[in-house]
């Protein structure tokens, strides 16, 4: 329902926040996984984060993902929906 993925929506949005205080006050600079990018380019974002760890990410095997991507037009249509009843009324939709 609406009223469940927007509850989602708003707790992982604090749950972001507070990790990037936690960041913020420890002096942490952590790597930013952007999932697009993630599923865009697999390998290459594992290598990445090997490198961020200063681990061999040239030499270490990349094994195929575990899962295939299972979002479709299907999903985006949810998404967009998802979008425009949330900001019904708004006069600047961010969106």
């Amino acid at each position: 329902s609406f009223d469940a993925i927007n509850h989602l929506l708003c707790e992982a949005t604090l749950r972001e926040a507070g990790i990037q205080e936690f960041f913020a006050e420890a002096g942490i600079v952590p790597l930013t996984v952007v999932y697009e990018d993630f599923s865009a380019d697999y390998a290459g974002t594992l290598r990445r984060v090997l490198d961020f760890l200063d681990l061999d990410a040239a030499n270490a095997p990349i094994p195929p993902p575990p899962l295939a991507p299972t979002a479709d037009a299907v999903n985006e249509a949810w998404v967009q929906r998802f979008r425009e009843e949330r900001q019904e009324g708004w006069e600047n939709r961010g969106w």
